[in-house]
């Protein structure tokens, strides 16, 4: 032999060879790397086709949740996730059921500032947590990971700041339909 040792392969390295199946791989790739950049995707032309109402929050903030609980059923650790998402979720639904009230503008603003802190968390202990999951993840995958919670922090902070000005009503809901005045 040429005196070159065989070593073992890494983690990282098994993950994009290995094809455990369609519900977790694709291509070699964990499927949340395809899904990462279609949630932010799906959450900013929700901002542009209904950031004045505020319609797409609950729907963005749904997935995340969800997420977040597959998260943790997989990771078995924590996903602060579960707890800020669903604040935005409560919030929208008070929404749909009291119309956007002074309480309902501040809950859905500071439950968005909330998501937005979680993402920044990662981008803040980046190299700890890069460290952790360059051994289970390839390198594309952590640069769409990190990418994907710069956009969704952006997007989260975005939604709070047009959440806060949008206008107040006591009455309905932008969940309802305008009707002409008769």
């Amino acid at each position: 032999m040429c005196g070159l040792s065989k070593s073992e392969p890494t983690q990282a390295q098994e993950n994009y060879i290995r094809v455990e199946g369609p519900s977790q791989y694709i291509m070699g790739e964990p499927i949340g790397i395809y899904l990462m950049p279609i949630y932010a995707i799906g959450c900013w032309y929700g901002l542009y086709a209904h950031g004045a109402t505020g319609k797409h929050l609950l729907s963005c903030a749904l997935v995340g949740w969800i997420w977040a609980i597959i998260n943790i059923a997989r990771s078995k650790r924590i996903d602060l996730g579960v707890v800020t998402f669903g604040l935005v979720i409560l919030s929208t639904l008070c929404e749909r059921y009291n119309g956007y009230t002074r309480f309902v503008r501040w809950t859905t603003t500071i439950s968005s500032i909330f998501v937005a802190v979680n993402f920044s968390l990662v981008l803040i202990f980046w190299k700890p947590i890069q460290k952790d999951l360059a051994k289970s993840r390839s390198a594309i995958w952590l640069k769409v990971f990190v990418s994907y919670c710069a956009c969704l922090m952006v997007f989260w902070l975005i939604s709070a700041y047009k959440s806060f000005f949008r206008g107040e009503t006591s009455t309905s809901s932008s969940y309802e339909s305008v009707q002409p005045p008769p």
